[in-house]
């Protein structure tokens, strides 16, 4: 049961959850400039919201489950924002 979610994953929360993971990502590299509050303020832009809820849609539609559909919709943000940031 360790590997529940506290929130489980539906439809409707899949752009946060993939958000969360996002913000969890870059700064758990420590990049100097790209705190938590800073990388947070810069992924909860509508943006970023539209651009999870369409990796998350389209991972959706090729058969994956919720949780690898909210990690590819992650894994997108992660790679939009280095590159937007030039990471």
């Amino acid at each position: 049961m360790a590997d529940a979610d506290p929130v489980p994953i539906t439809d409707e929360n899949a752009a946060a959850h993939a958000i969360a993971a996002a913000i969890h990502d870059i700064t758990k590299q420590d990049l100097p400039g790209h705190g938590h509050e800073i990388v947070k303020q810069r992924l909860i832009r509508a943006g970023s919201v539209v651009r999870a809820s369409v990796a998350y849609s389209n991972a959706r539609k090729t058969g994956k489950t919720e949780r690898g559909a909210v990690r590819d919709a992650a894994i997108e943000l992660v790679r939009q924002y280095r590159f937007q940031h030039n990471l």
